[in-house]
């Protein structure tokens, strides 16, 4: 053997090794859409800093793809599929965040790529799979949120004493005001309270929901999506907003977000908390503790509550029952 060959077999023990390395490294493609303020960015945050801690470190024994759809409605939809379409024999692990988990799931679920939804609405999960509470017995699992239009008449209860008139307000071009929709159409007799729901569509434009807002002599009204975009125009209504608040933003920011306008209380979930407990999902299933098919999804952590310095706005007289009731208190 001369010289030369030594030399390039004394350089391929080196560069083995890496490429080694290289091979065994996971690829996490992230679908997500553009929802305010942040578009799922505090998921994808707590994901990775949760995953390096877990010993994966970001170009190293991990890679990330990330895919920001152009709005969040329906228009959405062919950046989803053409994403899911180029990904899924590629990627070890496909995270869809939000409504975008259903047209993803079309095409994932005759794949055996994982799927987690990071995070989606409990009423989008229960579509997907039989139980919250069981291993899915597929490939997909995740993290929901628990908006339950239950709580939030009950809070409208608390909050308006012999309140009988609430409104959903929504825009039906929006896939995640739907679905939630659909929920609030659901819920059993006892759930609403004594509470009649009614439907706007925003769609028809906000004018014509204001006027049916004071004609249906509303006494407060909430949202997820469409309501929050149009939250400027529509606290004209002088309404109080008891809702589920769906912004991707930090605990520590909800005050700033809630100084203006009429959002008197509400549920949020902390979206970064979802990312963190997807990543433990996720290094598990790398690290061959547990399968997809084995992991069981998690509620998201919910906090309720309520701001004094919108009901101050609109005169409202807070029951001390409801502040005991939350978790934060806005002053």
């Amino acid at each position: 053997m001369n010289k030369t060959v030594l030399t390039i077999f004394f350089l391929l023990t080196l560069v083995l090794p890496v490429q080694d390395v290289q091979a065994k490294g996971k690829r996490v493609v992230f679908i997500r859409y553009q929802i305010p303020i942040s578009h799922f960015s505090t998921v994808m945050d707590g994901f990775k800093k949760t995953m390096t801690i877990l010993g994966y470190e970001e170009g190293k024994q991990i890679e990330y793809i990330d895919i920001l759809t152009r709005s969040a409605d329906k228009s959405s939809i062919p950046d989803i599929l053409d994403a899911v379409t180029e990904w899924k024999d590629k990627a070890d692990m496909i995270i869809t965040c939000g409504w975008v988990t259903m047209p993803a799931r079309e095409i994932l679920k005759e794949t055996k790529t994982p799927q987690l939804f990071v995070p989606t609405l409990k009423s989008v999960a229960r579509i997907i799979l039989p139980s919250m509470t069981e291993q899915p017995g597929t490939n997909i699992s995740g993290m929901y949120l628990m908006y339950s239009p239950e709580k939030i008449l009950r809070l409208a209860s608390l909050l308006v004493p012999g309140i009988k008139r609430y409104a959903y307000v929504y825009n039906s071009n929006i896939p995640a005001d739907m679905i939630f929709k659909s929920a609030y159409e659901q819920l059993a007799f006892a759930g609403r309270h004594d509470i009649n729901i009614h439907f706007l569509d925003l769609a028809m434009g906000v004018n014509q929901v204001l006027r049916k807002l004071q004609k249906r002599d509303i006494q407060a009204f909430g949202g997820i999506v469409g309501s929050f975009q149009k939250r400027q125009e529509l606290a004209a209504s002088n309404l109080p907003v008891i809702t589920s608040f769906t912004l991707d933003i930090e605990t520590a920011d909800l005050q700033k977000y809630v100084q203006e306008g009429n959002i008197v209380a509400g549920l949020f979930n902390p979206f970064r908390y979802c990312g963190e407990q997807a990543a433990e999902m996720t290094a598990d299933i790398f690290n061959g503790k547990l399968t997809i098919e084995q992991t069981v999804p998690r509620p998201a952590r919910q906090v309720a509550f309520i701001n004094l310095k919108a009901a101050g706005r609109l005169n409202m007289q807070i029951p001390f029952a409801a502040l005991e009731s939350v978790d934060i208190v806005i002053k």
